[in-house]
């Protein structure tokens, strides 16, 4: 059967509509959008200062490495809650007490003053019910913007006869604290989990010192995320969450699209009777389910065909021949009206993996895996199950969806029973379910990561949360999910490799007690511009199994498309027609399809063809995709985004005090860094000074800047000020490879007296034609010999300074000398009246 469809402008002629091409956004009161404060509220409950929250709350923040047990068990209170998510003291069957903030640690972030405060995050959902006692904070915002829809539409599409609808032309705001409709429970709901105060009361959001500036959907959660909404309407709300600051944006919000019962109708929607299809349709067991028809009204989404039908649909739909095709954004959704509002900003996007049976998340999570572009600001979130009697561990959850495909942006987080606010009344609380609720958790977790990363950028923020988060079991040692299996019998234990997020779990459990300690691996080159505060501190070991692994991945992925080309992704879904236009007989029917008038319309009467897809375009389609990622693996390649480095920029000092094993290399271009651990690549000195009394495994390379060896007392004790790590001083600096000291480079050297001075041991060879300074605070025994670089050789000397030079220091004398592979200083005299000084 063929298909023939009408333009976008008869088809709004035909259904009365009105069109507005595109409609630019009108806004209010000047500009894209605004944000405000509610009015009256002087006291900010949870707000910026890292102490108590309300008065009464036993939370404290420590102040000595002694005290953070202490701390973290101030802050775990009957309103942080427990474990399991039952309150040992009013037992029960059924959860009564918040998991979700001991299942990422939380109180670690806490007992060290980090709660999300300096942070703005976003949401986008159904409203909220603003007057609920947990929301009474000047820290919620609802944002305001105005515009007009630019296509007709309905939102709800989980009948058969579609509902809520919207016009081209209707004005519309999105103002968080109202919703369209009357049901604002699932924004209630989300809310809490980021942002209801600690207030000693029934739960309290992880990010409560966090500001939430809040933008609404346009409907409840039972909207449908497929491709039916208006490109204008997602792009002015999202722009103006990114207008007001957020850096992070939480969208949990939607109901899958559903399908025509598959085990009754055909894929034209004719009702063969009771089990009449169930023969010929698609229809496939969930990975977990152990029913063989609990998918039946689900779309399918277990393999990468049935994904990209869902990709396809998106195409087809914001085409010309589709519904919600809009003339000044031809082709574009409103997922990439989303992409558009938040692509120039740096801001994260954080979308739930899905509430069905399936090994993939649904599009709306697995976009970038279409538009790879957008991978490093986005994340998908799976779900987790609380400890139980029977199953003393965190379990995956049955029934949703998994990483998948999007395993490399996914975490999985607390799914079942989140103890959150309820908008029954101002005083309600209840438990929340689904991979709506998991959303917020890992948001929220960004939120506080950002107020303790000051200096990093929420996509920076994004993977330090992928590459710190727990994939262990309590023991610390087994795999999540070990000796676990669903009620299929199949197995749901971790299977990748330890550092490579899995095809379950993702990466898996967001852990602000591991994050709060810096980035666990580097996910491609990472700048660190430290503009913002001035000092931060590193001690996890910081490797690169992932991205090598990624490598690997791509680069085959990449060889395959170059052999097969679009054959490599395999058989289309059994909604493509043929290449003669016919339609299989495996194919299936959506709902809210059949009866919408705008579908009719554009159809010729044929609503039953309009989500079956051409084979010329699912071709053309897929190419365009599989294009975009080679073209996206290939610039990979070109630029080294595989390889693992770090560039430290801006003026504040960073100390690294753990096992850094990644091998691009670092670079200092600004500020300090100081290694107190060991560091297994090499450094290069192109501005700013390398420091620290750890161990660099390859050479080090002072083409402009400093080489000060060392680590202070002081800078040792202020180390205790960012997150109570407790880095040792140190004199020496040693080095596996050479060191280079350039002419535009210097090595800065401490002498404190004869036994204490810095000083760098290298293994290699040292070339020196730089500037030597000298900082002497006491006088030396005369005849003292300070070796201040060691080396298999030496090359060269300081500027200036020959061989047997004497150097006046503030009046402390001293004669050089570069031999057996040494640079040394022999103390000759110390003149009447010398001081402490530098030269």
């Amino acid at each position: 059967m063929s298909m023939s469809f009408l333009s976008r402008r008869d088809l709004l002629r035909r259904v009365g509509g009105t069109f507005i091409a595109g409609a630019g956004i009108a806004l209010f009161p000047a500009g894209f959008a605004s944000a405000s404060p509610k009015a009256g509220l002087t006291s900010t409950p949870g707000s910026t200062a890292g102490g108590p929250a309300y008065p009464g709350d036993p939370g404290f923040v420590a102040r000595t490495p002694g005290e953070l047990g202490a701390a973290k068990a101030s802050w775990e209170t009957p309103e942080y809650g427990y474990y399991t998510g039952h309150n040992p003291a009013n037992p029960g069957t059924a959860i009564d007490s918040p998991w979700q903030l001991v299942a990422v640690n939380a109180s670690t972030a806490y007992a060290l003053g980090y709660r999300g405060q300096g942070v703005a995050l976003g949401m986008m959902d159904s409203g909220y019910r603003a007057t609920h006692e947990g929301f009474q904070t000047g820290l919620i915002v609802p944002v305001r913007a105005e515009g007009f829809y630019g296509t007709s539409g309905f939102g709800y599409r989980n009948s058969v006869t579609p509902s809520n609808p919207f016009t081209a032309g209707q004005r519309f705001t999105v103002a968080g604290d109202q919703a369209r409709t009357s049901d604002y429970s699932h924004g209630t709901g989300m809310l809490g989990v980021t942002s209801g105060i600690r207030d000693g009361k029934e739960q309290h959001g992880i990010a409560f010192g966090s500001t939430m500036y809040v933008a609404m959907t346009g409907g409840s959660d039972t909207q449908s995320h497929g491709p039916f909404h208006d490109y204008v309407y997602w792009r002015t709300a999202n722009k103006a969450l990114v207008d007001a600051g957020a850096q992070v944006i939480n969208s949990s919000w939607g109901s899958y699209v559903q399908t025509l019962d598959r085990s009754r109708f055909d894929g034209l929607g004719n009702d063969l009777g009771a089990n009449g299809n169930l023969a010929n349709a698609y229809q496939l067991r969930g990975k977990d389910s152990a029913s063989a028809t609990a998918m039946a009204i689900i779309i399918p989404n277990e393999h990468l065909k049935d994904l990209e039908y869902q990709y396809f649909l998106f195409k087809k739909s914001y085409s010309e021949d589709g519904i919600q095709y809009n003339p000044n954004h031809p082709g574009r959704s409103f997922m990439d009206a989303i992409w558009d509002a938040i692509k120039d900003s740096g801001a994260v996007n954080v979308r739930s993996a899905g509430n069905n049976d399936w090994s993939n998340p649904y599009f709306r999570p697995a976009y970038p895996f279409f538009n790879p572009a957008a991978e490093a600001q986005w994340v998908c979130v799976g779900g987790v199950q609380p400890p139980t009697a029977a199953n003393p561990e965190y379990t995956k959850q049955f029934g949703y969806n998994e990483a998948g495909l999007a395993k490399w942006w996914t975490v999985s987080t607390p799914s079942n029973s989140v103890r959150t606010t309820n908008s029954g009344g101002d005083t309600n609380y209840s438990n929340s379910s689904g991979t709506s609720p998991a959303t917020p958790v890992a948001t929220a977790v960004m939120g506080v990561l950002l107020s303790r990363y000051p200096n990093m950028d929420a996509k920076q923020v994004r993977d330090l949360m992928f590459t710190t988060a727990n994939n262990k079991m309590s023991d610390g040692v087994r795999f999540l999910g070990t000796g676990q299996t669903s009620p299929s019998g199949a197995s749901i234990a971790w299977t990748a490799p330890d550092g490579v997020p899995d095809a379950r779990w993702g990466w898996g459990i967001p852990d602000l007690d591991k994050g709060m300690y810096g980035p666990g691996q580097f996910l491609g080159p990472m700048t660190y511009n430290m503009d913002k505060a001035p000092l931060d501190v590193w001690s996890n070991d910081i490797s690169q199994i992932a991205i090598k692994e990624r490598e690997r991945e791509d680069r085959e992925w990449l060889a395959a498309y170059k052999r097969q080309g679009i054959a490599f992704a395999g058989e289309f879904s059994p909604n493509v027609l043929s290449p003669d236009g016919k339609l299989s007989e495996n194919a299936f029917m959506l709902q809210g399809i059949l009866a919408d008038p705008y579908v009719q319309a554009i159809t010729n009467g044929h609503p039953e063809l309009y989500d079956k897809i051409s084979y010329e375009d699912a071709n053309k389609w897929r190419k365009e995709w599989m294009d975009a990622r080679a073209a996206f693996i290939q610039n990979n390649i070109d630029n080294n985004l595989y390889t693992a480095s770090l560039t430290k920029q801006g003026s504040g000092m960073l100390i690294m005090s753990g096992h850094a094993t990644y091998g691009g290399g670092t670079t200092v271009e600004g500020g300090k860094l100081s290694i107190a651990g060991s560091h297994a690549s090499s450094v290069a000195v192109k501005g700013g000074t390398l420091g620290g009394s750890g161990f660099v495994g390859g050479s080090i390379r002072v083409n402009s800047g400093v080489l000060q060896p060392g680590l202070s007392a002081a800078e040792a004790a202020s180390a205790l000020s960012v997150s109570l790590t407790d880095v040792p001083q140190g004199n020496v600096l040693k080095v596996g490879g050479d060191v280079t000291i350039s002419r535009a480079g210097r090595l800065a050297i401490t002498i404190s007296g004869d036994r204490d001075y810095t000083s760098v041991r290298a293994t290699g060879a040292l070339v020196l034609d730089g500037e030597l300074t000298l900082d002497v605070r006491a006088p030396i025994t005369p005849g003292t010999v300070l070796t201040i670089m060691s080396g298999a050789s030496i090359k060269g000397n300081f500027h200036s300074m020959p061989e047997r030079r004497v150097l006046n220091v503030g009046g402390h004398m001293f004669r050089v000398s570069y031999k057996g592979g040494a640079m040394t200083l022999t103390a000759e005299r110390t003149l009447p009246g010398a001081r402490s000084g530098n030269a």
